[in-house]
């Protein structure tokens, strides 16, 4: 039997995921990618509910509620809609209404040619080759290599551990695109 997935207060293992990315954009689709759950960054429900269904789940502080919250926002509920029934902050619901903007933006690439500036603003934002590749009808090998055509390629940072106060002996690192 698995744990209740209702998010409170009280301490209960229903796992944790760190993601580090330069925007919360990004670190947002790298965290959903890396919890094992079969999505690749931030995708809508694997059902279409009803708008009854929808507010009650937006209401319900559960693990899938980030994934109502993205259908909400493809349903064209407002961020004040969506903040009322979830308490969720504006500014982390701004922040993905704009990874939807974006994601419909990519859609419309479907069948034409990419330039270097979106693939880079879309890696920026954390989306995966493999979420490209869905939109756009290609293979995951396909846009890796046309990132390889465009160069358009990860850096790798370093995590300051230390905030700067003395030399980290053990750093790690972190790829991104911005």
């Amino acid at each position: 039997a698995g744990a209740d997935n209702k998010l409170t207060t009280a301490m209960k293992s229903v796992g944790e995921a760190m993601s580090i990315g330069r925007t919360f954009k990004e670190s947002l689709q790298k965290g959903l990618r890396s919890l094992e759950i079969k999505v690749f960054g931030l995708e809508g429900p694997k059902t279409d509910p009803t708008q009854e269904e929808l507010e009650s789940e937006l209401r319900f502080a559960g693990a899938d509620r980030i994934f109502y919250v993205k259908h909400a926002l493809e349903k064209g509920m407002t961020l004040d809609q969506i903040f009322e029934l979830t308490m969720i902050d504006r500014w982390f619901l701004h922040n993905m209404k704009e990874l939807v903007e974006f994601e419909q933006k990519l859609k419309g690439y479907k069948g034409k040619k990419v330039t270097a500036q979106v693939l880079l603003e879309a890696k920026a934002m954390g989306f995966s080759d493999r979420q490209l590749c869905s939109f756009w009808d290609m293979k995951e090998s396909e846009v890796y290599r046309l990132r390889q055509e465009l160069n358009v390629m990860p850096e790798f940072k370093q995590v300051d551990t230390c905030a700067a106060e003395f030399e980290a002996y053990t750093p790690y690192y972190y790829s991104t695109y911005s």
